[in-house]
Order: structure tokens, then sequence, then C-alpha cells
């Protein structure tokens, strides 16, 4: 199996200078928590980043970090969307399994797990509400803060074979509105770990939860 990660936006709602995946959350960029991750598996043989705003930054990073590993980079010249930067990265795969996500989406998915269950498959989480909650108990008003839904949402994270996939990605598009109406996906549901760092919020509020030590793995 081999992995495309999708790491080409800016990242504008960071309020930060540097490309999202280079900003710093637990001591380690963003883009690091993933690489280690994935490396630590042992499950990839190849991992492709698609990069676009400040790639020679995210280049250097690795190169130094990283030296050695099965890394390859795909550079957008103009923003594709994640659907044409898939379609750009696909050239560089040669495995028909291919993990695919998003470089802001933090998860511990059980990759192994994740590949007997097969492809084409959406990898979906419970999600935290990003406020309180407010329930009425005997009239009363009883605040529960940030709950984790029972409901599930997309955790950024898919199993392709890429021969159902290389015929409907377009040179510019997005995936969810582009691409996923045209495909049947299953549903892999994920109960450990998932937190998106969209914002500095979310960076704060990573900051402060137990990775490492989350809930067992779905399937």
């Amino acid at each position: 199996m081999e992995a495309i990660i999708l790491a080409g936006g800016k990242g504008n709602r960071m309020e930060d200078v540097l490309p999202k995946p280079l900003v710093k959350v637990k001591d380690k960029v963003i883009l690091g928590h993933q690489l280690d991750y994935l490396l630590t598996t042992k499950k990839l043989a190849k991992i492709i980043l698609s990069l676009g705003y400040k790639a020679e930054e995210i280049i250097d990073y690795v190169k130094v970090n990283y030296p050695g590993y099965p890394i390859e980079f795909a550079i957008e010249t103009e923003p594709l969307g994640t659907a044409g930067a898939l379609r750009q990265a696909l050239g560089s795969i040669e495995s028909d399994n291919i993990l695919v996500f998003n470089c802001d989406d933090i998860t511990d998915i059980d990759l192994e797990r994740l590949e007997r269950y097969g492809a084409n498959a959406i990898c979906v989480a419970h999600p935290r509400l990003p406020f309180g909650l407010v329930k009425e108990e005997n009239g009363y008003a009883k605040f529960i803060e940030k709950p984790i839904l029972n409901d599930w949402v997309s955790c950024g994270w898919y199993l392709f074979s890429k021969n159902d996939l290389n015929s409907l990605l377009p040179a510019k598009g997005s995936l969810e509105y582009d691409v996923f109406p045209k495909m049947k996906l299953k549903v892999y549901k994920h109960e450990g770990f998932w937190q998106p760092l969209n914002t500095k919020k979310d960076i704060l509020e990573f900051e402060t939860l137990p990775v490492g030590s989350q809930a067992k793995n779905g399937s």
C-alpha cells in the first residue's frame, strides 16, 4: 500500500506565515505527527506529499528530518483543488490500494485493519461539538461542555483503488463535490482518536488532548 498526503493548502484560518503542514503543535509540526505515525506502522511502501503553498519549505523540512525514507513530492504550480491535486500525485503511485488523507486530520486509524476492510472506503469518526451543549432537565438548563456526538462525519482519511479512482478525477476540482457523488464508498467507522487542525483554536485544543492514549480503533 502507498499513501498520498494532501498538504497543498495555504491554511488561512491558521493566521500563520508558515504553510499549515509546518505549524507546530505539541512540540512537533503537523506534518511530523503524520509522517511519524505512518512510518511507525511500517505498512507503506511509499508516501507522496501533494504540495502547493510554500512547497520548498516543506520539502526542506522533510529532507532534513526524514532522510532516506520513501517520501516523494508532487507539486502544484497552481491551485488544483483536492481532486486535481490527487490526480497529479496519482502518477507516482504504483500500488492499487492507496491511502489518501488530509494533512490536517490527525487520527490513530489502524492501517492494517483499514487495508483488510478494503477499497473504496471513507473513514468516519464521531465529531466533537465546538461549543457547549444545553439540555433541559426538570425545566432547567444542563450544560455539557463540547461533547463528542454519536453521529458520524468524514475524518478526512480514505482508502481508494487506483483503478477505480483514476478515471473519475478532474484536472481541477473537489473530491467531496466532484468525485465522491460518482463513487460507491464503504464506511469505515473509526472509534479512536480524531482531531482536525484547521484553526489556532484547534491547535490549542489539541495541546490539551492525551494523544497516544486514545480509545481503541474502530472497524
